[in-house]
């Protein structure tokens, strides 16, 4: 294995960490919507909260491209 191989992989595993971390704040989020729904509350989280997570994460697309390119 290359040292190129293995900075690509760790690069790899950075962004698929990433991922599950803005994934794991969007199921928060979503829950907490749901629950303030429940109770006849505004929701605690708007659309743009949401996207704002793609950035928060460093996923947008040419962060990711950034990331990966060696």
């Amino acid at each position: 294995m290359t040292d190129y191989s293995v900075l690509q992989m760790k690069q790899i595993a950075y962004v698929m960490a990433q991922t599950a971390a803005a994934t794991a704040r969007i199921e928060a989020m979503k829950a907490a919507n749901a629950e303030r729904s429940d109770r006849g509350l505004a929701k605690a989280y708007p659309e743009e909260a949401f996207e704002n997570v793609i950035n928060e994460f460093g996923l947008h697309h040419n962060a990711v491209l950034t990331t990966l390119a060696v």
